[in-house]
């Protein structure tokens, strides 16, 4: 008797820890910050930008610029609305099951995981990166550091980076 109640314990214990661990994990990952270039972008490249981008803005929507994307569409609402997925067009396009209405037209369906991402980049305040290109040039502080080998501020850099 007592071994079977140990048993249960032990199954339960395991079970509990296991549903603590997901709960963990999803708890994580909606959290986790979405990033413009590493994240978002590639997927708006490859799923959207074919319809939705220059020339070529389907609905008077464009995802080629930022300001573009948050303006209002042809049909008067907003594709995207920062900080609130729940209420952008975008995001629910993206997930309706008519293939007449869900975007991409005529395309696969985004991925569960794309759609989580952009989802989760829209309720973040959809967040627009600017290419490292456009960036403008700053002075980057040379490290303070101080050693018998280090002969220009190359080396201080790579001091730095070693530590």
């Amino acid at each position: 008797m007592a071994s079977s109640f140990s048993r249960y314990k032990i199954l339960l214990l395991a079970l509990f820890l296991i549903v603590a661990t997901g709960a963990i994990f999803v708890l994580t990952i909606s959290k986790q910050q979405v990033n413009f270039s590493a994240d978002v972008k590639p997927i708006i490249n490859s799923k959207c930008i074919t319809c939705h981008g220059g020339v070529k803005a389907k609905g008077g929507f464009s995802l080629l610029f930022r300001e573009e994307a948050l303006a209002k569409t042809e049909s008067g609402v907003y594709a995207i609305v920062p900080g609130d997925a729940k209420s952008s067009e975008m995001i629910r396009r993206l997930t309706l099951k008519d293939p007449e209405e869900r975007m991409p037209y005529q395309h696969a369906p985004l991925s569960k995981d794309e759609i989580s991402i952009l989802t989760r980049w829209v309720d973040q305040g959809a967040k627009w990166g600017e290419h490292w290109a456009y960036q403008p040039i700053g002075k980057t502080p040379v490290p303070d550091e101080d050693d018998e080998w280090i002969r220009n501020d190359i080396d201080k850099f790579i001091l730095a980076r070693l530590q």
